[in-house]
């Protein structure tokens, strides 16, 4: 298996997504910190698996987001996001 097999879009973390905001995170928009083009989080690069979910940058593939959850607690890693434009109106 090659990892382009695993690869989904941003959209496949809709869900998880969902239970952590009020509102539809795929259509905001990321500023990459690595090569600093805008995306919408749906048009990400995701890896779900069971230790976690990553998004990636389509372009650069710098990480942006990392989420995992566990025991009650979610963790939230958006170290890789320089900007993150939220849509909430």
């Amino acid at each position: 298996m090659d990892e382009r097999d695993l690869r989904l879009d941003g959209n496949a973390a809709a869900g998880l997504l969902a239970s952590l905001f009020p509102f539809e995170m795929t259509l905001n928009w990321t500023t990459c910190d690595g090569c600093g083009r805008d995306h919408q989080v749906g048009a990400l690069i995701a890896y779900v698996h069971g230790m976690g979910t990553v998004l990636r940058c389509p372009t650069c593939e710098t990480v942006q987001i990392r989420i995992a959850e566990g025991n009650g607690r979610v963790w939230l890693d958006l170290r890789g996001v320089r900007c993150l434009q939220l849509s909430v109106g």
